[in-house]
């Protein structure tokens, strides 16, 4: 006795959504990856105020200016893979975003086929139960 198309659609139904979970949570990932490198940016703006600040004060000797500039170097070289891999993965996120919209409208599309056949089966089992009724003489 062979599946019938409902439980066929449904389970094809279960395995995207299993699918689309697996890339909600890479998203999701990615989501908290581009939070944290927000962070350290922030953080890294901060100090190069601090520096920046310490640039200013008066009587700073020869060894503490190049002692600053050397840091707000470093500062600005990790600033800089920070903002290059943050836009990477900010397009990385848009392309995930995408792909999820498309997997949850596959998902929702099997979801209501399976509704719409194991309706159609059900009248299908009731039509075939009716015919095997004797007819009601009047």
């Amino acid at each position: 006795h062979s599946m019938s198309d409902a439980r066929i659609t449904r389970l094809a139904a279960l395995k995207r959504k299993v699918e689309y979970r697996k890339w909600q949570i890479e998203t999701g990932r990615l989501i908290s990856e581009i939070q944290r490198l927000d962070d350290r940016i922030g953080q890294v703006d901060a100090l190069k105020a601090i520096y920046q600040n310490h640039l200013e004060k008066p009587a700073l000797t020869a060894r503490e200016l190049v002692g600053i500039r050397i840091i707000n170097m470093h500062l600005n070289d990790r600033r800089d893979l920070d903002m290059n891999r943050l836009q990477l993965l900010a397009e990385e996120r848009q392309r995930l975003m995408t792909m999820l919209a498309a997997k949850k409208r596959e998902v929702d599309m099997l979801e209501d086929e399976t509704k719409r056949l194991k309706r159609s089966e059900a009248e299908e089992k009731l039509e075939k139960l009716q015919s095997l009724l004797p007819a009601r003489r009047l």
